[in-house]
């Protein structure tokens, strides 16, 4: 089983936005569609280490505090994903274009026609938007 963890990072503006970003990793049907920042844990890593590891790494922000919302079955087989609410401590996004074709902040209204990997919907609408489906 892949373990992965993805942290949901809010700006407080009006309205809020959400931090996604889009892989240039090729993910068959969900190629291009939007999910949080994250990745996989590495071998005897712990998730707030790989979360924080990773959106340094892809967005060159950190995090300065983590917390765990939920863990699913991830929308790819045999991963499971582990949930975070996240603050940072700056939003100014350093992409790392090997890694990622976009990263950027939308608001819920985009979101609702953007294209978002399914788990990421749901955890949007049961956690985020409150909007239980």
């Amino acid at each position: 089983m892949t373990r992965v963890v993805v942290g949901i990072i809010i700006k407080n503006s009006n309205p809020p936005t959400y931090l996604l970003v889009s892989s240039n990793r090729d993910f068959g049907v969900y190629s291009g569609y939007y999910y949080p920042p994250g990745g996989h844990l590495e071998k005897n890593e712990s998730e707030l280490t790989a979360l924080k590891r990773e959106i340094k790494e892809e967005l060159g922000l950190e995090i300065v505090n983590a917390e765990k919302i939920t863990e699913t079955a991830g929308d790819i087989k045999d991963q499971i994903t582990s949930w975070y609410f996240c603050n940072i401590n700056d939003d100014e996004i350093t992409i790392d274009k090997k890694e990622l074709a976009d990263a950027r902040f939308f608001t819920e209204e985009e979101i609702k026609y953007l294209k978002v990997w399914p788990a990421t919907k749901k955890i949007f609408n049961q956690y985020v938007f409150h909007e239980l489906k």
